[in-house]
């Protein structure tokens, strides 16, 4: 076979003490980052004309041979609901020969060096060298797992993220949350990532595709919950996986923390009344979920889920946030109240142990307990009207007694946990609290068994892979930094 690439050196004569060195730079043209497929075009059109149950191969072929232009005429057209869409630097430099030769190689290693130096300092002063360790790896896997494209029809950059490994899913909206506190701290306000990643989700909500080239209407009363299959954006609402009150609350919350930095709305006002619809569907939902999916699917139902119930009352403080700085006081003063009396229906609904209180993993399971990871944004928020910080505390402190050799459990259903999750948690807590935390997941990565990307599902007695591994929501190891920096803000 004939080598598609191949380099070779001649180094001469190795001789001891001698160093010797050479280097190359790898790099490959992305003609397209959000691209489509023509059979899921295919299957497409056959959503729309109803012919979703019958399979490909028991249509007349001439109905195929029809279509077959058509989605050829597509494959030129699009990748986010029928438009393609190149990676950014191609829209900066043109080709990849011109990126390479206008970059200077010196100053772009001079510039990462002093980026590298500033971020691992100031890990290391927070949390030590295990932290610095971990986070480092964590960097790397949860930015790796994005892509910036330039929006052609809106003349603006958009970012996309895949879920690796769980799913091969587009910008699903429970794998962003998990790592956007990565992307909430290390920003700057001409680059705001998680910003960039939101909008083709909120514009897939807000009915606007058929610009685009694909009109897929969206009716749900709620947040969805990906875009399609990467690297294709071409979902229907009645194909998601439905998560209503996760999806809701992570979409307000994580809009109403850039409104909170930023000090901007201006980029939400095409989206009120797609906003407005999710608020008025966590107060109709709330106190108690019901049954319904949480992020934590893996686990299987999980049903009046207490720690789902604290997403949506963030969800819907966050909500009543965007409309006080809406200026519309009335309507975010009563969500507000509403939401205050959620909140304490919550505290009498979950509390459980007499010696031990601490909140239940359901409403209606007794002696039972779970991670509430969902009190972070409470705090990064700093929406103190609801919930204590004695609930957070007395939370921590339960938490510190069920610790295992690697980790403390998700909850008492199983003896595995979440990385990512457990460091939520952990900034919440003291600094002792924190480091204990940190160097759990540190001596986890250190001497787990399974030689592969980074997991974030692993069993706390002995380190092993329990699944998923390289996905993006380790960027949640950063939440003690968003916590620090929005608290200092």
């Amino acid at each position: 076979m004939t080598p598609a690439l191949a380099v070779a050196w001649d180094l001469g004569v190795v001789s001891p003490g001698i160093t010797l060195s050479r280097s190359l730079t790898l790099a490959y043209d992305q003609v397209y980052s959000i691209k489509v497929i023509l059979m899921k075009l295919l299957r497409q059109k056959l959503l729309r004309e109803n012919q979703v149950n019958k399979p490909i191969c028991k249509l007349p072929l001439t109905y195929l041979v029809c279509l077959l232009p058509v989605c050829i005429l597509w494959r030129h057209h699009g990748g986010y609901f029928g438009t393609l869409m190149a990676p950014q630097w191609k829209q900066e430099f043109g080709s990849a020969e011109k990126m390479l030769a206008e970059v200077n190689r010196d100053e772009l290693i001079m510039t990462m060096d002093s980026e590298d130096d500033r971020i691992t300092s100031q890990l290391y002063a927070e949390g030590g060298s295990n932290y610095t360790t971990i986070s480092s790896l964590a960097w790397r896997q949860a930015t790796g797992a994005t892509v910036a494209v330039y929006n052609y029809v809106t003349d603006e950059t958009w970012m996309f993220m895949k879920e690796i490994s769980s799913d091969g899913d587009v910008s699903t909206v429970d794998v962003v949350y998990p790592a956007s506190p990565l992307f909430l701290w290390n920003y700057n306000h001409s680059f705001s990532p998680i910003k960039l990643i939101l909008l083709p989700i909120l514009n897939y909500a807000n009915n606007e595709t058929a610009k685009y080239g694909l009109n897929v209407p969206y009716n749900l009363s709620w947040a969805p919950h990906h875009l399609g299959t990467w690297p294709v954006c071409d979902l229907p609402p009645n194909r998601q996986e439905q998560m209503p009150m996760e999806e809701s609350g992570n979409m307000l919350i994580m809009l109403a923390y850039l409104v909170k930095r930023d000090g901007d709305l201006s980029f939400l006002e095409p989206y009120w009344n797609l906003l407005s619809i999710w608020g008025q569907y966590l107060a109709a939902s709330l106190p108690d979920p019901e049954d319904q999916l949480c992020t934590d699917d893996f686990e299987g139902p999980s049903p009046h889920n207490s720690n789902l119930a604290v997403k949506g009352m963030v969800g819907l403080r966050a909500y009543a946030y965007l409309l006080e700085k809406k200026k519309e006081t009335k309507e975010a003063e009563e969500l507000q109240k509403m939401d205050l009396n959620f909140t304490k229906i919550w505290w009498l609904d979950s509390m459980d142990g007499l010696t031990e209180l601490h909140s239940r993993l359901q409403y209606n399971l007794h002696d039972t307990w779970s991670l509430k990871y969902n009190f972070l944004f409470r705090q990064v928020m700093n929406f103190t009207d609801i919930f204590t910080d004695e609930d957070i505390t007395r939370e921590l402190n339960f938490y510190m007694t069920r610790i295992n050799e690697f980790g403390i459990p998700l909850d008492d259903r199983q003896a595995y946990t979440k990385a990512d999750w457990q460091m939520w948690v952990a900034a919440m807590g003291t600094q002792d609290q924190f480091e204990t935390i940190t160097d759990l997941v540190y001596s986890f990565a250190d001497k787990t068994p399974n030689m592969v990307p980074m997991t974030d599902w692993y069993y706390t007695f002995t380190a092993e892979l329990k699944g998923f591994r390289a996905r993006p929501v380790v960027g949640g190891f950063f939440s003690r930094m968003l916590l620090n920096y929005a608290v200092k803000a």
